[in-house]
């Protein structure tokens, strides 16, 4: 009969010592999970970032194109300005 009461008390702090563990466990994996969900879809995230940068070259792209269009109007315009006369006298 003692060795029935000695035994379960062992089995208790046992079973409370797993449960801790587990909790203990959980508790990591959750702070994971959010972490690197906070990393790939946060407001710093990679989908954010990776966006951004699609962004910026598109971005860059336009800019190219319009100093390109840019310099074709500028070029028309200085062009324009010297084959009339009247503008260059101020009569426009």
């Amino acid at each position: 009969m003692n060795e029935i009461k000695s035994s379960l008390p062992k089995k208790g702090k046992q079973k409370l010592k797993s449960v801790f563990i587990f909790i203990f466990l959980a508790i990591i994996v959750s702070l994971l999970a959010w972490y690197y969900g906070n990393i790939l879809f946060g407001t710093r995230g990679y989908n954010v970032l990776n966006d951004l940068y699609t962004q910026k070259k598109h971005l860059q792209k336009q800019v190219k194109k319009m100093q390109e269009q840019n310099s074709i109007l500028q070029k028309e315009y200085f062009e324009l300005i010297g084959l009339d006369p009247s503008y260059k006298e101020g009569k426009l």
